[in-house]
């Protein structure tokens, strides 16, 4: 397997390609608390969803 003359190429490939996907889950997970911060501080604040307006 290793005797391939593409072999660095095709490591290359797959480490940027694990440093991508690593990066974009990073850059979710972040987003993620970010909006869940900014969420409970406008409810903190009083600020509502519209979709807990009362019934009538």
């Amino acid at each position: 397997m290793f005797d391939d003359p593409h072999i660095g190429f095709i490591l290359a490939a797959y480490l940027a390609g694990a440093f991508v996907f690593l990066g974009l889950l990073l850059w979710v997970i972040m987003d993620y608390n970010k909006q869940s911060r900014l969420l409970n501080a406008l409810e903190a604040s009083g600020t509502r969803r519209r979709s807990e307006s009362e019934q009538k």
